[in-house]
């Protein structure tokens, strides 16, 4: 029969007050923490430092990371993968380097806001103010990535002409709860079986009413992450 000896149980709380161990602890009192990632993760983190040296990413490393994890998966799938509210292509560049060959369709108003005198465009240029992407910038950056599409606008009338597509992938970062609610209103019904959907802003309440609405019926799995997004995968 094996004992345990009487010198290994205060080696276990040595173990607990290992360095690592205080730093965990104090990340926990200041509603952070650490976690050490494996190898390929590493390489992903090091592509959301290099996109940041390069344009602005609006997402915490984890939230980033997230995305191009749900991106691996989702591209198993087959099917064409979007995004909503692109800014400056720093979360896009992070879906190119997950997604393979499958198209990537990127919706924006980018300077069209700046411009049109329509209820629309007033609404946004109120939120935002200037503060908006450069279409010509983003076209830049994911120049090296095949299959990459740009449909420029306000949503949901950007996507006239887009082809009728299964999605595998979508992220949505629209801010505005109207264009969140047109969002789902267009691509949940074109996601494929097993697609993964992720949202930024869940903590904004009206943001996170309109996927109550729009995911509460079935045939939804909706968890929401602790660094304020929300991932729908589609199971029937």
């Amino acid at each position: 029969m094996a004992t345990i000896s009487s010198t290994t149980r205060p080696q276990r709380w040595q173990d607990k007050l290992r360095p690592g161990a205080l730093l965990r602890s104090a990340l926990a009192r200041r509603g952070s923490m650490q976690a050490h990632l494996g190898p390929e993760w590493q390489a992903s983190l090091r592509t959301i430092h290099e996109t940041r040296e390069m344009t602005a990413i609006l997402l915490t490393d984890a939230a980033a990371l997230q995305i191009m994890i749900a991106v691996r998966a989702a591209a198993r799938l087959g099917g064409a993968m979007a995004e909503a509210g692109v800014f400056k292509g720093g979360s896009a560049r992070l879906i190119c380097e997950a997604k393979g060959q499958a198209p990537l369709r990127l919706f924006d108003v980018f300077e069209t806001q700046q411009h049109a005198s329509d209820v629309a465009a007033t609404e946004v240029r109120t939120y935002f103010g200037t503060v908006h992407g450069s279409m010509s910038l983003v076209e830049r950056i994911l120049a090296p990535y095949p299959n990459v599409h740009f449909h420029p606008g306000w949503f949901p009338a950007s996507t006239i002409g887009v082809p009728d597509e299964q999605y595998s992938f979508v992220h949505l970062d629209m801010d505005l709860v109207s264009s969140t609610n047109a969002a789902l209103d267009y691509f949940l019904p074109r996601m494929l079986t097993g697609g993964i959907l992720i949202g930024d802003d869940y903590y904004d309440p009206g943001v996170r009413q309109c996927f109550a609405e729009h995911c509460g019926q079935g045939g939804w799995t909706v968890m929401e992450l602790p660094w304020g997004q929300v991932m729908v995968i589609k199971h029937m």
